[in-house]
């Protein structure tokens, strides 16, 4: 009798086994591939080969690096990276021409690759919560950048080149330890929203950004350096958030 229920346990063991490896290998198909909270080390090979994939999930697992090979995937359009243990990202990153959306927040990311800026087609840039202390000048080359949220960084400042990002819309910045924002932040013409709580005692903001026609939403706190033009604009459109 003990027999024949080793024997049952056994092959349901093994059909377990093949119906994992199956499903692992239908996951890995198709446009969309889905291995978030996974427990993983290391992205599979496999995911690689796959050369049709848009959207890649890898969020909530134990991965400390990104292979090169991630450039392999040449019709990426979203890589979400968030809450692994990433401390950097690769300079093959920046062969994704397609990327438009990439997120790496709740990392130990320190630095970014100068590739960064080859991703021309990138509207979205999401590295909460990580420990960088800069951004690269190719920053500037995101002409379609559209928001970009840099929350809870250590950020001491910015490069002036990012008013080459003419499309940038909403800017986070909250809990960092920027002295002041560059003066060339007065050129990003259609900027409506930006968030500074806490991003740096004494913050001083440049006067340019009065003559911002779309600015809607300015987040500070106390100790922010507010140009009195902007708290003249306050009373018209201009929200100002404390």
């Amino acid at each position: 009798m003990k027999a024949i229920i080793s024997c049952i346990a056994i092959i349901l063991l093994m059909n377990f086994s093949c119906v994992s490896v199956k499903s692992i290998a239908t996951e890995l198909e198709g446009t969309t591939v889905n291995l978030s909270r996974r427990g993983l080390d290391v992205i599979p090979p496999e995911v690689f080969q796959n050369k049709s994939i848009k959207v890649l999930k890898l969020f909530g697992n134990n991965l400390t690096s990104i292979p090169e090979e991630i450039a392999e995937l040449e019709n990426l359009e979203k890589l979400y990276l968030g809450r692994n243990n990433l401390t950097k990202l690769p300079e093959s990153l920046g062969q994704l021409k397609r990327l438009k959306i990439l997120s790496a927040q709740y990392n130990l990311i320190d630095s970014l690759p100068e590739s960064l800026g080859n991703m021309t087609n990138l509207e979205e840039l999401i590295l909460n919560q990580n420990k960088l202390t800069s951004v690269p000048k190719s920053i500037g080359e995101l002409k379609k950048l559209d928001v970009l949220k840099l929350n809870f960084n250590s950020l001491r400042s910015l490069p002036e080149e990012i008013s080459g990002c003419i499309n940038l819309q909403f800017v986070y910045l909250n809990q960092n330890n920027l002295s002041k924002l560059p003066e060339s932040f007065s050129q990003l013409r259609k900027l409506r929203e930006l968030y500074l709580s806490n991003a740096g005692t004494m913050l001083d903001l440049p006067e340019g950004l009065c003559s911002l026609r779309y600015f809607e939403v300015l987040q500070i706190d106390q100790t922010t350096l507010v140009p009195n033009c902007l708290l003249v604009k306050k009373t018209n459109q201009l929200r100002i958030l404390q």
